[in-house]
């Protein structure tokens, strides 16, 4: 996964629209997706991104990667 977003972040022969990052968050015992812009991705690192507000989510969390409407990967965990 770490590639696969290196390579999107410095490809610039990309598609339309931002590359979006839908992740599973959890608050207290409520799961949730949250959307977020590759953009926003301060690091991309061997187990997961930190995005510029200091928060890590681990690669395990990602549901998927999208460009527009576009999926470009999709997590097999359903």
């Amino acid at each position: 996964m770490r590639e696969v977003l290196n390579r999107l972040r410095w490809d610039r022969r990309g598609g339309p629209g931002p590359v979006v990052l839908a992740v599973r968050v959890r608050e207290g015992v409520v799961e949730g997706i949250e959307e977020i812009e590759l953009a926003s991705v301060s690091e991309i690192l061997a187990g997961g991104v930190t995005v510029a507000d200091g928060t890590f989510h681990p690669y395990h969390r990602l549901v998927s990667v999208k460009r527009g409407e576009e999926v470009l990967w999709h997590s097999s965990r359903g």
